[in-house]
């Protein structure tokens, strides 16, 4: 569950940027900006489960087996 909410911010974050370039471009051309969003659109969700993955195995996982120490 906390990688799909991980997974979901950096979606926000990197979505935003992409639609941030893609207006920038499309100042130049319009079917460009489509293009360019289109294709930061399927990078950005690639990017973001990669780094939501790594994040929640870095700082939010559990051990699955932790030891106790011997009493």
């Amino acid at each position: 569950m906390g990688v799909m909410a991980v997974f979901i911010v950096f979606v926000f974050l990197t979505e935003a940027i992409a639609v941030g370039v893609a207006s920038i471009v499309e100042k130049f051309s319009d079917s460009a900006g489509l293009m360019v969003f289109f294709a930061l659109f399927l990078a950005a969700l690639w990017v973001s489960w990669l780094a939501a993955v790594w994040v929640t195995e870095r700082y939010l996982a559990r051990p699955a087996n932790p030891r106790k120490p011997a009493s």
